[in-house]
């Protein structure tokens, strides 16, 4: 039985849709922070780019109508100056959005307002306000702020073509803005589709070097570089921090017995259960094999113990089916506490191996806190 495939409009009205429809969860609020922080950076070369545009063609206005050309100049000079402020990044307390929008709005307006004032200014000046059409199209593709920032120049322009233009120079000047500003709207969505797909294919690319492509948990690198902030903003602000090394209990034997495919089953599962009990400031990565560390910010020693017990205990009520048969295993915990002995985050990992390397000696499926001053590191 066939299946109809839909209609060529309907699939591009479901492709115009989804332009606006947002990233799923925390994405959309990442991509928006990330294009802001372009339009920033864009803001500082193309805001004085513009200005030195909309202020060179006065020549245009001395060639046009030389007694009106200093009039226009310095009406040129003065809205660029007024939207010169939305240039400089961090010295406005607005957005990058809302700078882009009085940036296009005082020099748009300032072309439409010096070519109104020419003998059909608007008419030969239209090119230029289509092309700052497409320009912003480029740099803010998000609909609905491109269309707020073009409304206030868009309506001025309509608003002088009727009052200073004859019927025909005037219905055509409409006309044409009006068929330029959806062709200008249409590259702003493309556009925004483009940079949603680099930002969804760069988050793909981040995903896959900062976590573990088996367990889930944060590959070593990136635990490794969030524990440092972590472990830097606790000794600045004198706030404690603590991390649990766990480690599963025989997982050569797991392998050996049930097979590596079920020494994987067994990684992620142990993920999972610690992460349903870390608090979401808290953080698993795996070091290696079946070692990990669980970060835990702001912990001191009886929360982290209480923590560790209760990744111990869920590890411990795991029943993994394995064909026919039960998989159970456990997993041992050594839990260290930053103290002003210790210099850093391998100093601090010692200590936690040392305590593991402890509760293994102990009888295993055991939780053991590190001694203030860190051991020397076990062999092996």
């Amino acid at each position: 039985m066939h299946t109809r495939s839909p209609s060529v409009p309907a699939a591009a009205l479901a492709g115009l849709r989804n332009l606006f429809h947002p990233l799923p969860g925390e994405l959309e609020a990442a991509f928006d922070t990330q294009l802001d922080a372009g339009i920033a950076r864009l803001l500082l070369v193309l805001g004085p780019a513009f200005g030195l545009f909309v202020v060179l063609f006065g020549a245009w206005d001395a060639w046009i109508d030389t007694a009106r050309a200093a009039s226009t100049v310095r009406i040129r000079v003065a809205l660029v100056l007024l939207g010169a402020p939305a240039w400089a990044a961090g010295r406005l307390r607005w957005g990058p959005g809302p700078r882009c929008a009085w940036l296009y709005a005082t020099h748009a307006g300032a072309m439409v307002v010096c070519a109104a004032m020419l003998p059909e200014g608007l008419v030969l000046a239209l090119p230029g306000l289509t092309g700052a059409l497409f320009l912003l199209a480029l740099v803010e593709p998000r609909p609905r702020r491109f269309m707020l920032a073009t409304l206030p120049p868009s309506l001025l322009l309509a608003l002088l073509a009727i009052l200073n233009l004859a019927p025909g120079p005037g219905l055509h000047v409409l006309l044409l803005y009006s068929l330029s500003w959806p062709l200008a709207l249409c590259v702003a969505l493309a556009t925004l589709q483009l940079r949603r797909r680099a930002f969804l294919a760069e988050q793909a690319v981040l995903d896959a070097v900062r976590h573990d492509s088996l367990s889930g948990a944060l590959s070593r690198r990136y635990v490794t570089e969030l524990a440092l902030h972590d472990l830097a903003l606790a000794r600045r602000h004198g706030r404690s921090l603590a991390l649990a090394m766990l480690d599963i209990d025989h997982f050569k034997r797991v392998n050996d017995t049930w097979g590596h495919a079920a020494g994987d089953r067994a990684l992620c599962a142990m993920v999972r259960a610690c992460k349903e009990n870390l608090r979401a400031s808290d953080y698993i990565g795996r070091l290696g094999g079946e070692e990990f560390v669980c970060v835990m910010p702001e912990t001191g020693a009886g929360e982290a113990m209480a923590c560790a017990e209760r990744m111990r205990a869920a590890v411990a009520a795991l029943r993994l089916p394995v064909g026919t048969d039960t998989l159970r295993f456990t997993v041992s915990a050594g839990v260290a506490v930053l103290s002003p002995e210790q210099s850093g985050w391998e100093e601090l990992l010692r200590a936690a191996d040392a305590a593991l390397y402890q509760a293994k000696e102990s009888g295993r499926n055991r939780t053991v806190l590190a001694r203030t001053a860190a051991p020397p590191a076990r062999a092996g």
